[in-house]
């Protein structure tokens, strides 16, 4: 400013000058201390705050990594030890529900996979957008030339591998919209010397960036994620990330070439560059790893080979808003300096002194203000505790959740209020770990009490802070709430608990009939593995005894949405059949489309068997009944009739010896009805009281040949041939001789009385023995063959009934006998008509008693 012309004399200008010059380096000594001051304490401020919001962005980046390696390594654990059978078979319907399960409750995964050791897809379930799809058969695909399974199969046990965080691409492509993911595997052992091949998990990378944003939003517009690289997976401008996949190859050198290279060198830290205030952090998930499995099983770490993976959270500040310049806080402070340079010259550097004091006071409730408004903001349940572990603070969302009042909470002491009994152990040594050990960061989870009653389990993540002599004076404590996550994980290990140890078979199938899964009862009832039917049909245990109609009434009655109960008569892997009755009914989706059928059977092989035992008694005692009453009557005919017919035997034969030719021929026929009513009485005996077996072992040969040759006078009678052929190696039989060789006697009389009556006039009888194999084990088979006129197909049973014959002479009986006899041997006996005429009569007789043949 010009001097006005009466101030222009030398004398004037000296002494104004004289006095101005203190004065002027006065006021200029203390607007620069003022100045240096202020600017400082601005600069502190910021540099805490920006160190504050890249420190909690990167805790978010190590907690959101810390549940993905905990996921990992829990379905690692349960695959290995509780997924794989005896022979080392994966049960992989137990894996596809659990992984199914999985993914569609944590909603954090885009594919959850097991891949065999030589790289192909075994299970795959995608997330879908929300509706989880487990991949068919014929879709899955070959990975054995992929990076991460080249990496993870060479793991040793225990081993974990960890992908960079990039785009996801299919085949050969970035899949559009833009899909991060990051890959998290783990190789599976089964508790076996070999690997049985890899878990993956592919992480929505999604969630990862989101949940990091919403950690940086009080610095959104100038807070960055970075690869080990320098390319952006996260910035402020969108047009800035994945550089080192897309086209554009935007690198943080193009903006801030100077900070980067600094960045790079080193862990943490700040720098004051000509790019303006730089604050970063490192994101290492080798270390978020190592942390995490200390809580579970010793594990060892592996990362790439070639590379460590690793992200950098950074934040820049520019240079304008860190370090104003001096002319400019000049033209903010005029007034104030105009009115301290008249009024009090010399103490204006006292004020200067007193305002930084104030001001630095304003700067540190502003940064605790601003710390606590971060965490009322935030979405998951913050605590503040002191050295007592009394709590100082907590937001809304805890008080939300818990019910409680803030009032309520406040100066309570946390772990014997807050916490459950079984865990406040746990929850103090935690925080004791936090005070003596000095860590960063310390995670736990522990049910906290609600006030309505009742607990949640809250998963905490613990940061201390420290005062000027790093001794820890507060806790702070954020936490997520997975009370429906455990339940969730809880439920489904139930589940498959219960399925695998149910005393019925559970099958599972698709709608079309293709088997999904068995439980293991299925495989201790057919003898079937679970890998030999999953995939196949259901009739691969049809005995053929159902009759289509029955199939497709079940199919009618499940397609309908309808439940089918029923009995099945099927056959085992070893050939044998089974009883079991079944319920058979369908699930379905959420829009009411059929998706499975489940089958619920029960094995009722033994119940069956009593009701046949209980039926042949009861059938057994009737049948003795009316022998009873049938011997009876023979007892009395036989003594009523026996001693007159031997007394009139005796006539006759005398008679017979005298008597001239007429009378002689007379004699004869009389003598022959004599025997016939003999041969009437000896079969009523026989039939009504038939004498218990004495089982012995017979040689078949020799039984038949002795019978037919007992019966040498009656074929000659009749002008008969007998043809015998036996099987060469035929086994002995259990059995009675004696009555052996009456059935087989019987058989050939009555084969030789059929041929009489043949069209072609000459008798002719086929005997032929062979060894075979029927459903209730080794028998041999006698066919006794005639060349008669048949019989009708009305007869075939009736002529096994006492006293049925379809001759004008007979009693009826022979064949009753026969049907007596093989039911005392356990065999079989059937008739058959033969193509070239006549009838043949085929017994099957067993080689080992059915007594001994159940026991083996």
């Amino acid at each position: 400013m010009k001097p006005q012309s009466a101030f222009s004399s030398i004398e004037w200008s000296k002494q104004f000058l004289f006095i101005l010059l203190p004065f002027a380096a006065i006021f200029a000594l203390g607007a620069y201390v003022h100045y240096y001051t202020n600017s400082e304490t601005d600069r502190v401020t910021l540099r805490t705050n920006e160190l504050l919001n890249v420190g909690l962005a990167r805790s978010v980046l190590n907690r959101d990594l810390s549940n993905v390696i905990s996921d990992l390594i829990f379905l690692a654990s349960y695959i290995d030890k509780q997924s794989f059978e005896a022979s080392g078979e994966l049960r992989k319907k137990q894996v596809e529900e659990l992984f199914f399960t999985f993914i569609k409750e944590k909603r954090l995964y885009d594919q959850v996979r097991y891949i065999d050791r030589q790289g192909l897809e075994i299970i795959r379930v995608n997330f879908g957008a929300g509706n989880p799809m487990l991949v068919p058969d014929q879709e899955l695909q070959d990975k054995s030339a992929r990076y991460y399974f080249v990496e993870t199969v060479a793991m040793a046990p225990g081993e974990i591998y960890i992908s960079p965080l990039d785009l996801n691409i299919e085949e050969g492509v970035i899949e559009q919209p833009l899909k991060p993911v990051m890959r998290f595997a783990v190789p599976i052992f089964a508790q076996r010397d070999q690997i049985q091949g890899i878990l993956v998990l592919n992480y929505l990378g999604e969630r990862l960036l989101s949940d990091f944003a919403r950690a940086g939003a009080n610095i959104a517009d100038h807070i960055h994620l970075l690869n080990k690289d320098g390319y952006w997976l996260n910035s402020p401008q969108n047009s800035h990330e994945w550089g080192f996949m897309l086209p554009h190859k935007k690198h943080i050198t193009e903006l801030y070439p100077a900070a980067w290279e600094l960045v790079r060198q080193s862990v943490s830290g700040q720098l004051e560059t000509s790019d303006g205030l730089i604050t970063y952090e490192t994101v290492t998930p080798r270390t978020v790893a190592s942390q995490t499995i200390r809580g579970y099983e010793q594990q060892q770490l592996t990362m790439s080979p070639l590379d460590e993976l690793r992200w950098k959270v950074v934040s820049r500040v520019s240079l304008d808003r860190y370090a104003p310049g001096f002319l400019g806080f000049i033209r903010q402070h005029t007034p104030l300096y105009f009115v301290i340079m008249v009024v009090l010259l010399f103490g204006s550097w006292l004020l200067a002194t007193a305002n930084l004091r104030h001001r630095n006071a304003q700067r540190q409730s502003e940064y605790e203000r601003r710390f606590r408004r971060t965490l009322e903001d935030m979405q998951l349940a913050a605590i503040t505790l002191d050295r007592e572990y009394r709590l100082v603070f907590c937001n809304d969302y805890f008080l939300k959740l818990t019910g409680w009042t803030r009032e309520e909470v406040l100066h309570d002491e946390w772990i014997e209020r807050f916490v459950r009994v079984e865990h406040k152990k746990l929850f103090r040594d935690t925080l004791e770990k936090l005070h003596s050990e000095g860590v960063e960061s310390r995670d736990v989870e522990v049910d906290v009490v609600m006030k309505l009653g009742g607990y949640r389990r809250i998963a905490w993540h613990h940061t201390p802070s420290t005062d000027a002599h790093g001794k820890v004076v507060r806790v702070t404590a954020i936490g997520e709430d997975v009370t429906e996550r455990r339940k969730a994980e809880d439920k489904v290990r139930k589940l498959s608990h219960a399925v695998e140890q149910s005393p019925s078979i559970v099958l599972l199938t698709d709608r079309h009939g293709q088997i999904e899964y068995v439980n293991p009862k299925f495989t201790q009832v057919t003898g079937y593995h679970a890998d030999e039917v999953i995939g196949k049909k259901t009739n691969i245990l049809k005995s053929g005894e159902t009759s289509v109609d029955d199939y497709k009434q079940l199919w009618q009655t499940v397609l309908n949405g309808e439940e089918w109960r029923g009995v099945f008569h099927n056959r085992r892997k070893n050939g044998e059949l089974y009883w079991e009755s079944a319920s058979i009914s369908a699930l379905k989706d959420e829009e009411g489309e059929i998706t499975n059928f489940v089958a619920v059977k029960e094995d009722i092989t033994e119940h069956k068997r009593l009701e046949r035992e209980v039926e042949m008694q009861q059938q057994e005692l009737v049948r003795t009944q009316a022998l009873t009453v049938m011997g009876q009557m023979a007892s009395m005919i036989a003594h009523d009739l026996r001693n007159p017919l031997s007394s009139v035997k005796m006539s006759m034969q005398i008679l017979g010896k005298h008597a001239a030719n007429e009378e002689k021929e007379l004699s004869v026929i009389g003598l022959d009805q004599i025997r016939y009513m003999e041969n009437i009485l000896t079969d009523m005996l026989t039939y009504a009281r038939p004498e218990a077996a004495h089982v012995d072992w017979v040689n078949i040969e020799k039984l038949m040949d002795a019978t037919v040759l007992s019966l040498h006078k009656r074929i000659e009678e009749v002008q008969s041939t007998v043809d015998v052929e036996y099987q060469s190696g035929l086994p002995a039989l259990p059995g009675d001789a004696n009555k052996l060789r009456q059935l087989f006697s019987n058989l050939i009389v009555n084969a030789l009385q059929a041929s009489e009556k043949n069209e072609h006039g000459s008798s002719k009888i086929n005997i032929k023995v062979i060894q075979v194999m029927d459903p209730t084990g080794s028998a041999v088979e006698i066919s006794v063959c005639d060349n008669g006129i048949g019989i009708e197909s009305d007869d075939n049973q009736k002529l096994f009934e006492p006293f049925y014959t379809t001759r004008t002479k007979g009693t009826g009986l022979g064949l009753a006998i026969v049907k007596q006899i093989i039911d005392q041997h356990q065999g079989r006996v059937e008739l058959v008509p033969r193509e070239a005429g006549g009838t043949c009569a085929i017994v099957t007789l067993p080689t080992v008693p059915r007594e001994e043949e159940s026991g083996s």
